[in-house]
């Protein structure tokens, strides 16, 4: 289309659409302002709540000694299948309808000792791996009773022996308790309350595995 005069320039189609786009503008964009700015919004002018009203005084969290204590009675609770006595002295454990006379001769020293571990200097995560280790290896071997030396504990608090507490839940324990008969504190030509007698189960192929990777578990605990 040609323009005779400019008078003619607005009845032109594309100059005509140009003049109703710059009357009637596109809506601009507004950015919706974020979650933080809309609450601080809805907070402007809240006055804070006093603090005079009623505190709820917080429980204190219980002693070491108190919590070793209370894990030790969870844990206790889970042995089942053990009959277990623990005093400051003493120790002893044997699984359930265990004959009596071989129980007698594991406390009173008459079985021959084919191996021993001396638990001296070692914290607890290295003593239950060493434990654990050393009776795995001796069952493997076919050996019936041997000894663990945990020692009698004079020099930590309380002068109760944490190693020989802990030893009673280690041996009751899955995996150590599917090699483990009994258990008893030593003779004094032994270690007395020092040392703990273990008698294994006899190596049977065929009767099941064993799987001693479930002693990893919790072992930062």
């Amino acid at each position: 289309m040609k323009l005779k005069s400019l008078r003619d320039l607005p009845k032109h189609p594309h100059v005509r659409l140009l003049l109703a786009k710059r009357q009637h503008p596109e809506p601009r964009s507004v950015a919706r302002p974020s979650e933080e700015e809309l609450f601080h919004q809805a907070m402007r002018g809240v006055t804070p709540l006093s603090q005079s009203g009623p505190q709820v005084p917080k429980t204190p969290p219980p002693a070491p000694k108190e919590r070793r204590t209370k894990a030790f009675a969870d844990l206790l609770a889970e042995c089942e299948d053990f009959d277990i006595e623990l005093s400051r002295e003493y120790l002893r454990g044997q699984v359930r309808d265990l004959d009596p006379r071989i129980f007698q001769q594991l406390r009173s020293g008459q079985m021959s000792i084919e191996a021993h571990l001396d638990l001296h200097g070692m914290n607890r995560r290295q003593a239950r791996l060493a434990v654990a280790e050393f009776l795995r290896s001796c069952f493997l071997q076919g050996m019936r009773c041997v000894l663990l030396i945990p020692g009698r504990g004079k020099n930590s608090e309380g002068g109760a022996g944490i190693l020989r507490e802990e030893l009673s839940l280690w041996l009751t324990q899955a995996p150590l308790k599917r090699v483990v008969l009994c258990f008893a504190t030593a003779q004094p030509r032994h270690g007395g309350a020092g040392a703990v007698y273990v008698l294994l189960r006899q190596l049977r192929k065929g009767k099941g595995k064993i799987i001693w990777d479930e002693l990893l578990v919790d072992l930062d605990g």
